[in-house]
């Protein structure tokens, strides 16, 4: 048996044994040691996750041969490891291989753009989004559009988002699965639903980038699904999803390209790049499915820990504070259950400066999101606390021991 497969089979018997004793912790210090290791925590995988030592070693294998003095070469492995690449993801979740993409920003720029193609000419399309929309999400639709804002009660009743849209009759539905703010699970599909019932020729984009790697892209009913494979995917960074309906790739043909392989190749990267993204990427969908949803109920259940471990230690520095529910978006001052969970903590901490925070916390390898929630015009400040699957309630509670110091060196 050679070296390489000698350590995948140990890979294999790790991840399979975890399949089976997802409780055990030691089998998820193992994984972390084999596939994420340092010291650093980073508990802001919904920004920039760490890649897997497996996507860091596919991407270095890549350019074996030296192929970085093999132009033609680089091009043949590329698109090997493309294709590789979207077939896992059809595999995975279903309906065509996506298109990928540069990334979550970047391909929404591309969307916007021949959107402004195919609607303008008259008065400026109309965006229905919610006050969730990541900051690039919304500054892709800023010139040659007009906005109404999806209030946060209609992110719990599609009936709600009906009723609007049967007022507003957008043109453009912008969604996201999973919000960046509160990490609140929209139900995307329904929404989509009864937005289209109310004004039938509505695009519906739905940004899938903090969903993908936890559920499923909620590719039902929408025209445009765009995803990150540098968040829960734990990929390379400058890479993502694009999934397109026929009737997008038809009415949009700034989207469709001109690819022999199918799907929205309009919205992917053109002549020289770094090729081996896409090798990576497949190592990140191997280990994803791999993992199954072990590494969710993991996450889970490890962002549940740390709510509680946060609520404990804020209440006795007496720091006020509010957590979010997952499933509904509404503050609470208990500390959320697992199942009021996907897999990060969003926390309000009214009178702190989270960015100082945040920052303070970097040089002892501590990262976490500091996020200002600008919902009704208010401006509060919250931390977002990611639970990768494979970190370990020692090192989460160090990084919250941590917080707690910098939270109230903060206080303003």
């Amino acid at each position: 048996m050679t070296e390489a497969s000698g350590r995948r089979s140990a890979g294999e018997s790790l991840l399979g044994a975890l399949r089976e004793r997802p409780e055990d912790q030691d089998l998820w210090d193992r994984l972390r040691v084999r596939q994420f290791p340092g010291a650093r925590i980073n508990l802001d995988p919904g920004s920039i996750a760490t890649p897997a030592q497996a996507v860091r070693a596919a991407m270095q294998g890549f350019w074996g041969d030296e192929l970085f003095a093999y132009p033609e070469g680089q091009v043949q492995r590329g698109r090997a490891e493309h294709r590789r690449a979207r077939a896992l993801a059809a595999a995975l979740w279903g309906a065509d291989p996506p298109a990928l993409t540069a990334g979550t920003s970047e391909a929404l720029r591309s969307i916007a753009y021949a959107l402004r193609e195919r609607l303008g000419g008259g008065e400026a399309p109309l965006v229905l989004m919610s006050e969730h929309e990541h900051p690039s999400a919304t500054a892709a639709f800023e010139r040659g559009f007009r906005a109404a804002t999806l209030p946060d009660a209609a992110l719990r009743d599609p009936a709600a988002a009906g009723a609007i849209a049967a007022g507003q009759r957008p043109a453009v539905l912008l969604l996201s699965q999973v919000t960046c703010t509160i990490g609140q699970v929209v139900p995307a599909r329904e929404i989509a639903a009864a937005v289209r019932a109310a004004a039938p020729e509505v695009f519906v984009i739905v940004d899938a980038a903090q969903a993908v790697g936890l559920v499923p892209p909620a590719l039902t009913g929408a025209d445009v699904v765009v995803a990150s494979g540098h968040k829960w995917l734990f990929g390379p960074p400058g890479v993502g999803f694009a999934w397109t309906s026929p009737r997008a790739r038809a009415e949009l043909p700034l989207l469709a390209g001109d690819g022999e392989e199918g799907g929205a190749t309009g919205l992917e990267r053109r002549g020289a790049h770094d090729f081996s993204v896409y090798a990576g990427l497949a190592a990140a969908l191997d280990l994803h499915a791999a993992l199954g949803h072990v590494a969710l109920r993991r996450s889970r259940a490890l962002a549940a820990w740390s709510a509680r471990e946060l609520h404990e230690r804020l209440l006795a520095a007496g720091v006020a504070h509010r957590f979010f529910d997952a499933n509904t978006g509404e503050e609470r001052e208990a500390p959320p259950t697992a199942e009021q969970l996907l897999a990060t903590v969003s926390v309000a901490l009214p009178g702190i400066d989270v960015e100082a925070v945040c920052t303070a916390l970097h040089p002892a390898g501590i990262h976490l999101r500091c996020v200002i929630d600008r919902r009704a015009g208010k401006r509060t400040p919250l931390l977002r606390l990611g639970a990768p699957c494979y970190e370990s309630t020692a090192r989460v509670r160090r990084a919250i021991e941590a917080l707690v110091t910098a939270v109230v060196a903060n206080r303003t």
